[in-house]
């Protein structure tokens, strides 16, 4: 199943390596979205889906702490967001970088828009009716909780 952009632009940046050193380890790397607007839509894709939307949202990327020079969290940022940008997609990556009492740098990434389509396909018993047909979300279309908590409680009967 697919992540968001912004999700995998992070992932993307905590696993890249330059001269055999990482940016900043995983766990400096979040991310998240400011922001958004759904734009509806109910285009036919693919014989039996539907674009049900299109959601436009600023994705924000922060490193913290991270001693890694400026230009090589930028080109690696830019480079990922001309191979996998879509054409809805802002092309400029606003950056700032704070300095830290140890002298690293939270460094934040900021892209004005991303685009995800919304594409459901037809189900008889989907929970989402237009026209008097059902869909539900496809294989690709959902995504997944990078983390969650699971609380529950063990009975023995």
């Amino acid at each position: 199943m697919s992540k968001s952009k912004i999700a995998t632009l992070k992932q993307h940046l905590a696993s890249a390596e330059y001269q055999g050193h990482k940016l900043a380890l995983d766990t400096q790397f979040d991310s998240w979205i400011e922001g958004g607007r759904i734009e509806p839509s109910s285009k036919t894709i693919n014989g039996n889906g539907v674009l049900a939307a299109r959601f436009y949202y600023s994705g924000v990327i922060s490193i913290n702490p991270c001693f890694a020079p400026a230009a090589l969290i930028c080109a690696f940022a830019s480079f990922w967001l001309q191979n996998n940008g879509g054409r809805y997609d802002s092309t400029d990556i606003e950056f700032t970088a704070d300095v830290n009492d140890d002298n690293s740098n939270e460094v934040e990434l900021t892209i004005e828009q991303l685009c995800e389509d919304i594409e459901l396909i037809h189900t008889p018993n989907g929970p989402f009716e237009l026209n008097s047909k059902r869909y539900d979300f496809g294989e690709q279309s959902l995504w997944i909780a990078e983390a969650f908590t699971l609380e529950g409680q063990v009975s023995r009967a």
